[in-house]
């Protein structure tokens, strides 16, 4: 597996995992911070790019998971041109420190830093175009050249990826050449020529499976790319930003985590996400979620039916769901006390509930040992609130499935069945993602909490995954198979939202349905959303201040009216 487990020596580098901290993208001169090197050796300026890849990956990975309905954040799509300032500038902070490795390189003495440093822009980039749309590209950070450019022109969003399918193309290249001193420092890849140039092929599919409908030759060039191989296939090749339970001399735990700490409360997770989960009897349950209530709340306690969840939607209570959790667990007669509980802490909201939030943090739902390193809780393990229980407070080793050998499978999948030309089985491809999914929940709940996590027994991982392929054959056409991978897709997306943000725009898939056991679709908005889908996220607002390039798309990008080049599906949800 690729990953960060040398994240501690890293951090020892003259403290260099921070990035640029300057706000205006024109003028980034990352040199005011000697621990923040612009400039210097390359094995110092590289863990600050693959930094910077994983910043890409979680800069909307929050309300990118809000926008496909898996929690609470961004999920009524309330967004305005103040929402993404820090994204914006982040994108090109983050993107300095790569920029920097490739002018260091252009002697050729480096190709192996080089053909990193491509691939990580290729990655870093394409996440960032796949939120924006047009973006400064080949005009940016030049704020501090010899001739400076502060006030660079927009590129368009097909001609940057035309540029970044070319970067992972030219880094093969470059890797294939002999480095002539060893790669320090390269946390991610072991400064392994083989690994990177997997995971350029990788990132160029990624970005052509994007792309497919919005380039002349998608469908072709995605074939090809399947058709060459070299890409990530197997579990041991995952593409991984693994965190560790460090806390000092800087914290490096997971994101997530912090709820843990007692200095944050959960954000909400979706009702249907956790109740499906249930009722479906998914083996992942217990790993993505911590319990922190088995206390039904008491309606006719004024303080209790106030922090109840709004409209119904309240598990314990919603008559629906109990009517399927009886039929799921073979229940006749009333449900027993002791499984209303273990429903109790599955307490969050249902999709896009914008009502103001009660004094409910202790009972929230929380991240579990996937993918934030925290606590397993199955029926076995006591619902506790997190809330000063400092033993609960000793993890924090999560990770970021950057891309994953289960993605490239479900990438595959989706090509096959919505008539690229690429071929292969794929409902054996679909079980096979499944199960490689399922066994990384695991295998990360087993490292995070060996005390009290269990691995699933074969039996319930089996009955699992032949239930979803009994829905894929009950399907009769391939793009109701498609949306019935797209759910599964969904379920696999705890902490991985930009794929289902994208996957979503791509093919309109998972449908909007009803809650329920084994729903193939994502239930309506409990309250109308104050606008529609996010086709892009808004420009901000700032920028036009900064740059008068910007102007234009602030004043006349919708960001839920138009889509990025390649989204010809402009999902709307009905409400």
């Amino acid at each position: 597996m690729i990953n960060t487990k040398n994240i501690a020596r890293t951090l020892a580098l003259a403290g260099i995992i921070s990035i640029a901290s300057s706000c205006d993208y024109t003028e980034l001169d990352i040199n005011k911070d000697p621990n923040k090197p612009a400039t210097g050796s390359l094995g110092l300026l590289l863990p600050v790019a693959e930094n910077a890849a994983r910043n890409a990956f979680e800069a909307v990975n929050s309300s990118a998971m809000g926008f496909a309905g898996l929690w609470n954040s961004s999920d009524a799509y309330n967004l305005s041109n103040t929402s993404f300032q820090g994204t914006w500038n982040g994108a090109y902070q983050n993107l300095q420190s790569m920029e920097e490795m490739l002018r260091a390189t252009e002697d050729g003495k480096n190709p192996r830093y080089r053909g990193i440093a491509l691939v990580l822009k290729a990655y870093a980039m394409g996440n960032y175009v796949d939120m924006f749309g047009d973006m400064p590209y080949s005009e940016a950070w030049k704020g501090n050249a010899a001739e400076p450019n502060k006030t660079p022109a927009f590129d368009k969003d097909a001609a940057i990826y035309e540029d970044l399918l070319k970067l992972c193309d030219q880094a093969v290249v470059e890797l294939a050449k002999p480095q002539p001193v060893a790669v320090i420092n390269d946390y991610m890849g072991g400064g392994n020529a083989t690994t990177w140039t997997r995971i350029a092929k990788t990132v160029k599919l990624r970005l052509l499976l994007n792309s497919r409908k919005g380039r002349t030759n998608g469908n072709a060039e995605l074939k090809a790319a399947f058709d060459a191989g070299g890409y990530i296939t197997t579990p041991a090749q995952n593409w991984s930003y693994l965190y560790s339970k460090q806390i000092s001399p800087e914290r490096n735990t997971h994101p997530w985590f912090i709820t843990y700490t007692g200095t944050s409360d959960p954000t909400y997770i979706n009702h249907q996400l956790m109740g499906e989960m249930i009722l479906n009897k998914d083996p992942r349950l217990p790993f993505y979620f911590y319990r922190q209530t088995s206390r039904i709340l008491d309606q006719n306690n004024p303080t209790d039916r106030g922090t109840t969840p709004f409209g119904g939607s309240y598990l314990p209570l919603r008559a629906s769901f109990l009517d399927e959790y009886k039929k799921a667990f073979g229940i006749t007669g009333a449900i027993p006390t002791t499984d209303l509980a273990y429903i109790a802490g599955y307490f969050g909201r249902d999709r896009a509930d914008v009502s103001g939030a009660a004094a409910d943090g202790p009972l929230r739902t929380a991240p579990g040992t996937y993918p934030a390193g925290g606590v397993f809780s199955d029926r076995s393990v006591t619902a506790t609130a997190l809330t000063g229980q400092a033993a609960l407070n000793f993890g924090g080793d999560g990770q970021w499935p950057l891309i994953h050998s289960w993605n490239t499978k479900y990438y595959q999948v989706e090509a096959i069945l919505d008539g690229t030309g690429v071929t292969g089985d794929p409902k054996a491809l679909f079980e096979a993602a499944m199960r490689e999914q399922i066994a990384v929940v695991v295998a990360q709940g087993l490292k995070s909490d060996p005390t009290r996590a269990k691995a699933p027994a074969q039996a319930e991982v089996d009955a699992y995954v032949k239930a979803w392929l009994d829905l894929y054959d009950a399907a009769t056409s391939t793009q109701s198979k498609l949306n019935v991978v797209a759910k599964q897709i969904w379920f696999s997306s705890w902490g991985q939202g930009m794929d289902m943000w994208n996957l979503q725009r791509r093919t309109g898939y998972p449908i909007q349905s009803q809650f329920k056991q084994f729903s193939v679709g994502i239930q309506a908005p409990i309250s109308k959303p104050p606008r529609q889908y996010a086709l892009r996220l808004p420009y901000p607002q700032a920028e036009g201040a900064l740059n008068p390039n910007a102007s234009k798309y602030i004043t006349d990008v919708i960001f839920d009216r138009d889509p990025i080049f390649w989204d010809k599906v402009k999902v709307k949800w009905e409400y």
